[in-house]
């Protein structure tokens, strides 16, 4: 009767410990994929600006893209049109 006993409380701690394990994961998995959401990306053309192009960063929300390039960064979006319509108009700086 003893070893009846037992061998039930380690039954139970055994399915204890897979219910905790398996509900804890689903979390562990959404916040992994969470972190490696892949994003829009584009050369940042102000890290070498002689050449037009850098490294490739994701695209943020403020900054101004042309083609596949980041060509600047400003909160107003008016100011994001005017750095825009510049860079897109050949005239020299």
């Amino acid at each position: 009767m003893r070893m009846m006993r037992q061998y039930i409380r380690i039954a139970v701690v055994g399915v204890l410990a897979a219910l905790a394990s398996s509900t804890a994961e689903p979390a562990h998995a959404a916040s992994r994929a969470h972190r490696h959401q892949s994003c829009r990306t584009a050369y940042n053309t102000q890290a070498n600006p002689n050449y037009g192009f850098g490294p490739r960063v994701c695209v943020h929300p403020n900054d101004v893209v042309s083609g596949d390039r980041i060509i600047g960064r400003d909160p107003d979006p008016f100011i994001r049109g005017q750095l825009l319509r510049a860079y897109n108009s050949g005239w020299p700086d």
